[in-house]
């Protein structure tokens, strides 16, 4: 069946380039300003429920709340189409050329060091997610573009869910190779063990070229994939230049028990940095918003720094400097021009700054000397290192908060605490792994109802420094 791009009014239409699950994806020219930008349009051979509308909608209030990201596809705006073209929901985003991750790696699989750069930033990026309560549940290479600056670019939204209602979920689209066990079997609707699963198993696809359960020739159909995501044990790359470290850390990334992965992106993305400081490839920062001071905490900024309007001052190639500002006094001396020859008092003046000069380079030569300049067997300045200190973050909280748990009538109650005592302006974030639900907090307490057994992370927020995580779970 032909797609049709619809006609949108200030875009152009360039040519189709891509078609996912319920939308098809369009290169346009935006009149103004001028630029070229991929529009996602809602298909128009697919029934157009609310669920539908829903989702797109999410999806663009998703993408625009971290359209600032550096590793996150920007929204540029949104809209629906006329109603002769059925009013389809579109958005307008950034363009990035094809082809996405997951076919270029399919052609060649990545260095190393650039895997692990890229599994940085795109940690990055889905923390960033969380921190703002989405879950983006559909992390797979070709969910990963790649901008015209060869940096990745994570997109399509389109099932992200907030923490908080996604177990409320009626049905939850999956993409089978990159999916955990909870998603299949059903015990989860989404969660961040699940995003650092998927994220995971993408950092495997980069290194290898397909995905961490898929069998090059062999059955790999929804039925297959399933079966082996449930009950084989990761598997390794197989690469031998990849790390053992990198290659447990990915093991630990596709556990079966959500319990046994990293507990949050930013995790993974830290010890994805220390992998990289052991094997000396170049450090990569991880780009999540940091706490920073209120504006009524910042001192005014000094006048000095104020854009004024200059006079101008107009230098001839003929003709005299003009002044800007007239001599203060009709009686003061005029000033030589450039024709004037100079009085014997000047020459008198450049001979003894020329020998001022002379001696100066004498003295400097001789301390020179005497320091070993000219001695071959003085010791060579050392040379700059590749790797990067072991320590990521020198201030950050080194060990978690120890954090207890029991069962009360009002719910369960858990109590955490900092390894080395509470300082003033501490503070906490703590979460519910089967739902993600939480916050950021300076009590020392909280109570939460479950049936069943319930676990709660917590980590310790220092002077804009985050501790790892502290885990307690109560049955």
């Amino acid at each position: 069946m032909p797609v049709t791009a619809p006609t949108i009014p200030g875009f152009t239409y360039i040519q189709h380039i891509g078609q996912g699950g319920f939308a098809d994806v369009f290169l346009y020219e935006q009149q103004w300003p001028r630029q070229r930008v991929a529009v996602k349009v809602v298909r128009p051979d697919l029934p157009l429920t609310e669920r539908e509308k829903q989702m797109f909608t999410a999806e663009a209030d998703a993408m625009a709340r971290l359209a600032d990201h550096p590793y996150i596809v920007s929204v540029i705006g949104a809209g629906t189409t006329s109603p002769q073209e059925g009013s389809r929901p579109y958005l307008v985003m950034r363009y990035c050329p094809p082809p996405d991750l997951g076919q270029r790696v399919q052609v060649k699989p990545m260095a190393v060091s650039e895997a692990i750069a890229t599994g940085i930033k795109l940690a990055s990026a889905i923390e960033t997610a969380h921190r703002s309560g989405i879950l983006h549940r559909d992390i797979k290479p070709s969910n990963v573009l790649v901008t015209t600056y060869s940096e990745p670019a994570l997109t399509d939204f389109g099932i992200a869910g907030r923490m908080h209602e996604v177990e409320a979920d009626n049905d939850v689209r999956i993409s089978y190779p990159w999916s955990p066990p909870e998603l299949l079997d059903g015990r989860s609707n989404g969660s961040v063990a699940s995003d650092v699963y998927s994220l995971g198993a993408t950092i495997w696809n980069l290194l290898v070229g397909r995905s961490p359960f898929s069998i090059p020739s062999g059955d790999n159909s929804s039925r297959a994939l399933t079966a082996r995501i449930l009950h084989s044990t990761p598997p390794r790359t197989q690469r031998p230049d990849v790390p053992a470290s990198l290659d447990l850390l990915l093991q630990q990334c596709l556990a079966k028990d959500p319990m046994h992965r990293p507990a949050s992106a930013l995790e993974l993305a830290r010890s994805l940095q220390r992998i990289e400081s052991q094997e000396g490839f170049p450090r990569t920062m991880i780009a999540v918003e940091t706490d920073l001071p209120a504006v009524q905490d910042v001192a005014p900024t000094a006048g000095g720094d104020a854009t004024v309007l200059k006079p101008v001052t107009v230098i001839s190639g003929s003709s005299p400097r003009v002044a800007v500002e007239p001599p203060p006094s009709s009686s003061a001396p005029p000033s030589p021009s450039a024709e004037t020859e100079p009085t014997t008092g000047d020459r008198a003046r450049v001979i003894w700054l020329s020998g001022l000069a002379a001696l100066l380079l004498v003295v400097g030569l001789v301390l020179f000397l005497t320091a070993g300049g000219d001695d071959p067997t003085s010791s060579p300045p050392p040379t700059p290192t590749a790797s990067t200190p072991d320590s990521i973050d020198p201030g950050a909280p080194a060990d978690p908060p120890v954090v207890t748990g029991r069962r009360t009538d009002a719910g369960v109650v858990f109590r955490w605490q900092a390894p080395d005592g509470d300082q003033p302006g501490d503070s906490y974030e703590w979460r519910r792994t089967d739902t993600g639900a939480g916050r950021r907090t300076t009590d020392l307490t909280v109570t939460v109802r479950a049936a069943g057994r319930v676990c709660v992370q917590v980590r310790l927020i220092r002077s804009g420094f985050i501790s790892p995580w502290g885990n307690q779970c109560v049955d």
